[in-house]
């Protein structure tokens, strides 16, 4: 019966633990990140042409 209710203890410790960080990295007040993802061209050294993705958020 002792066994039972350190196991218990112990499974419910682990779910405080996993489910606390998710909680503390939302955002507060409804504020939510607003990202956009560009494509943008460059030229490498040798002129070729470079796509690179950049994400720019708000």
């Amino acid at each position: 019966m002792r066994h039972s209710f350190i196991a218990i203890a112990a499974a419910m410790t682990t779910v405080f633990v996993v489910t606390m960080p998710a909680k503390a990295g939302s955002y507060s007040y409804g504020y939510r990140q607003t990202c956009v993802v560009k494509t943008v061209k460059s030229y490498g050294a040798y002129g070729r042409v470079v796509m690179k993705k950049v994400r720019s958020c708000k």
